[in-house]
Formats: C-alpha cells, structure tokens, sequence
C-alpha cells in the first residue's frame, strides 16, 4: 500500500480507537513511500502518575514491513523493552520474511508529509553501560576506527567529553571528525538517556542519519542508561 500523506497537523487518528498519536515533527528528510507494511501504535497515557505507552499492534503481519507510529511525548524507558520484543518478533517469527523492515514515523516539516527512518538492526542494550566501556572491552573490534562518542540528555548533549551548548552539535560535530579522524574511518557510539523524550530521540537520529557521508558510520548498537546508574554520564 503506498504510503504518501500530506500532513497539517503533527498528529495522526487511529480512527479505531479514536485515540491520538503525536507524532515527532523533524525538519529532516527521510523515506516517504512504503509499500507492503503493517503498523504500530504507540499511544501516550498517564497511569498513577507515571507515563507509559498504550500498545497496538493487533493488526501487524509479519510478511510487511513494519512502521512504528509513537507519540512523541514518550521516554524511551517506556518504549524501548516493546521496541526490542517487536523486533524480536518480526526476525523470528514462523512467518517471518527475509528483507522486511521496522520503519520510525514522524512529520517532516520540509516537505508537509509523513516520513519514516529505518531502524532494524539496530541492538538496544539498556543495561546502563556507557559506549566508551564497551569499547575499551572489546577494543579490537573498534581499533580501526575514529570512535566518538556521543550522549543524548534531557537538557543538553555530549561530545566525548565535551558538553555541547544549545544548537552547537552539528556543526561542532562534523568539525570534530574531520579534525580528529586521521585518515580512519568514523563511528559514532550513541547513548540515551532513558528519560530523553522520543522527539528528541528522534531528532538526534534523523541527524546522524541525514549526514550522507560514507566515511562517517554509527554503530547498530545503542546505549540506553539509567543515569542514577552512571555517576559518569555527564547528565547535568
């Protein structure tokens, strides 16, 4: 089915359910058609104070690619176990079908339509272990490589060790790579803050993604900590 819907307003009907998902809204460019897909729903929902996400995915297929619709007022300590079991589900299932995808959705502001960002293969690991240990524990696999590590809080970002000020990590970034990378290959070592809002989690992804530089990669694995876990995380 093809997958191309001008978009007013930043949110999306699941006019079943007559419930809202509030989409991201991102000044980034992705993928506008699919074809051949199921989705899933995300829906915010406050429970005894606490926000968690209301799931719906009774209609997903796993022959088709998969689109996540999720509110963009969600942390991801609240998507992320759900965002790993559906993964797990659509590579493993009796029916599953080699070259299906999971696609993030959200509202590009560029263009007034919905677009998607690809994500399957992507390894979530929240057992709160930074990037940077991980790579001295397995130092060989990365030796290669201009490692930057990069960190995503609620109120401000990292690069290494370096607190970014508002608006200042794109280009500060891409500065830094080409002034650090000696002739290797980058990869970018990415880490979340669990309590980052899926809008911003997004934000930071379509970013890296939309770079379009070959010498420039992300490791497939994430990092999702709990900072009261990290006393190192640079989160104030």
């Amino acid at each position: 089915m093809k997958k191309t819907i001008f978009i007013l307003l930043a949110f999306v009907l699941l006019s079943c359910a007559k419930k809202e998902v509030q989409l991201p809204t991102l000044a980034e460019k992705g993928l506008q058609e699919i074809f051949n897909h199921s989705e899933v729903w995300m829906f915010f929902q406050v429970k005894n104070n606490d926000t968690i996400a209301d799931i719906n995915k009774k209609n997903i297929i796993s022959t088709t690619h998969w689109i996540f619709n999720l509110d963009k007022r969600l942390p991801l300590k609240t998507i992320i176990p759900s965002i790993s079991k559906l993964q797990y589900k659509h590579a493993n299932s009796i029916h599953s079908k080699e070259g299906m995808h999971e696609y993030f959705s959200y509202a590009d502001t560029l263009s007034k339509k919905l677009s998607f960002l690809k994500f399957d293969g992507v390894i979530f690991k929240t057992d709160s272990l930074l990037s940077k240990y991980f790579i001295k524990e397995n130092h060989k696999k990365y030796t290669n490589f201009n490692n930057i590590n990069l960190t995503f809080n609620p109120n401000n970002s990292w690069i290494n060790d370096a607190k970014m000020g508002q608006g200042e990590l794109k280009t500060t970034l891409l500065e830094f790579i080409d002034f650090s990378s000696g002739g290797k290959k980058t990869m970018l070592h990415l880490n979340f803050n669990e309590n980052l809002v899926y809008q911003d989690y997004l934000f930071y992804k379509t970013m890296i993604h939309n770079f379009n530089n070959e010498n420039i990669v992300t490791n497939n694995i994430e990092f999702i900590f709990n900072q009261n876990k990290v006393p190192d995380c640079g989160c104030e």
